[in-house]
């Protein structure tokens, strides 16, 4: 390792938060050659302290526990510069059923409070994917509504 300060430098910040690989090496790229970035990424990628897919996995994990729905997770992915392949993947593999739960969750709890418009609104800003907000509006929808 020829910059182990450069290598403590992104230790230190990997330690306090999750970084894309995009993120690390934007960050720790200020007055550092290109080479020795490089190399710190890669030593942090084989010590497993970096790892696009896994941060994925977590933001995926994170947002629908949030309530948050398919477009607001590709958004965050997007945001946090996941590697193209890996939001991919996520868009491929992606469990409509947990969202459509999440989503019906959310209605269940709310919908004494709000009108099933409202709440149809509040899914589309939360993210939610249209053939989960689709199915939710042909279950809770009256004709005349």
């Amino acid at each position: 390792m020829k910059n182990k300060k450069l290598y403590n430098r992104a230790l230190k910040l990997l330690s306090r938060k999750g970084y894309s690989e995009a993120e690390l090496r934007e960050k720790i790229s200020v007055d550092a050659k290109e080479d020795e970035v490089e190399e710190v990424i890669e030593e942090c990628k084989k010590q497993r302290y970096l790892d696009d897919r896994t941060l994925a996995e977590y933001l995926v994990e994170r947002n629908l526990k949030r309530t948050k729905g398919f477009w607001y997770i590709i958004s965050t992915l997007e945001k946090r510069k996941i590697k193209e392949e890996v939001i991919e993947d996520v868009k491929n593999n992606f469990n409509f059923e947990d969202e459509y739960k999440k989503a019906e969750e959310f209605v269940r709890k709310n919908k004494r409070k709000k009108g099933i418009s409202s709440i149809l609104f509040s899914l589309k800003s939360k993210g939610f994917s249209y053939p989960v907000m689709n199915r939710i509006a042909g279950k809770y929808l009256k004709v005349g509504e």
